[in-house]
């Protein structure tokens, strides 16, 4: 119990054991009704730029982290870099003396099992998909319609999400269009179609 508590509190696993500690209270006073956990499958974000958002978007993507509400995925994105970062400093860091090599090697620690930690939660949450899928139809239906704006670099058949701002929340979800519409970032479209089987919008040029 003491080298854990040890291994927790010591740099650089203390940067995930707050975050770990920031999302266990939130799950505790949502439980109680204080916060509204928000648990659709559209993950709401907040981000201040374009770049930002092509960023989170493609990140998402790229490891399968759609589909499910943005605080499940962090949740476990932020358990699994924790054991990762536990493990890796009491194997490995230990070995190393204390001083700018230790914290060198903590500091790029810390990043490397966030990035391994994305394909395992995305292996991990993947079958966890189809629980929202049924929840979301309803709430879907009323996205078509409405305009968005395209946050990856291109929309195909297979690829593309795009922000759509409802009742004053900034949606990020997964689009398609044909091979027609030569669709970027940036771009508005008019969402024109939602495919319940993969929890896809069709989307179309918005009409000038």
């Amino acid at each position: 119990m003491e080298m854990l508590y040890a291994v927790s509190t010591t740099f650089p696993t203390i940067i995930y054991t707050v975050l770990l500690a920031v999302l266990i209270i939130y799950w505790l006073i949502g439980l109680l009704g204080i916060v509204n956990l928000d648990l659709d499958g559209d993950i709401d974000i907040d981000l201040e730029s374009e770049s930002d958002l092509s960023a989170m978007s493609g990140l998402l993507l790229t490891f399968g982290l759609t589909g499910i509400p943005l605080s499940i995925v962090l949740s476990f994105l932020v358990l699994i870099a924790w054991l990762l970062s536990f493990y890796t400093q009491f194997y490995l860091l230990t070995m190393i003396p204390s001083g700018a090599l230790y914290y060198l090697a903590g500091a790029v620690s810390a990043v490397a099992v966030f990035f391994v930690a994305l394909p395992i939660v995305g292996m991990i949450i993947k079958p966890f998909k189809g629980l929202f899928k049924a929840s979301n139809t309803v709430t879907s239906q009323g996205l078509i319609g409405k305009e968005a704006v395209i946050a990856t670099s291109t929309v195909s058949d297979s690829f593309g999400q795009a922000r759509i701002f409802n009742d004053g929340a900034e949606l990020l979800v997964d689009v398609r269009s044909d091979s027609v519409h030569h669709l970027k970032n940036g771009d508005k479209v008019l969402i024109i179609e939602y495919q319940a089987d993969s929890h896809t919008y069709v989307v179309a040029p918005y009409p000038s």
